[in-house]
């Protein structure tokens, strides 16, 4: 592994504490101010820190508590950018319900004066009517 793939996984790593924690501030601080990605639902579309800023505040709002978790990390870099990919598990419990979710992300990092910050993070969920072995659901 790169050892710089060790300050990116950190980042990742943070981003986890800071989510569990609820502390918005701090999930923020990690992220450019052009920052842009996806979640899993399909409204969840952020272009900017600030819509992040939302996406989360509303992510809160709908549970008591949650979590997300990075595993299965592969990461690459080049100059000032890291990509990564792996998958992820949210767990989240809202009043009587308790659930987790299953999936996969991918995540663009860009390193300035030595700090790395997420610039692009994608959370997506493999497709339920998808088979093992299908290229397309039902197939």
């Amino acid at each position: 592994m790169n050892p710089e793939c060790i300050g990116v996984n950190r980042i990742l790593d943070t981003y986890t504490v800071l989510y569990s924690q609820r502390d918005l501030a701090g999930l923020i601080s990690l992220v450019e101010s052009d920052f842009q990605g996806f979640g899993t639902g399909p409204d969840e579309v952020v272009m900017s820190a600030e819509e992040l800023r939302q996406s989360v505040v509303r992510d809160f709002a709908q549970a008591d508590s949650s979590t997300i978790a990075f595993s299965e990390r592969r990461c690459t870099i080049e100059g000032a950018a890291a990509w990564v990919m792996g998958t992820c598990r949210f767990d989240f419990c809202a009043g009587e319900s308790e659930g987790a979710m299953e999936g996969r992300f991918t995540a663009v990092l860009r390193r300035n004066e030595g700090v790395w910050r997420f610039a692009q993070l994608h959370l997506s969920m493999p497709c339920a009517e998808q088979t093992e072995g299908a290229s397309w659901p039902s197939a």
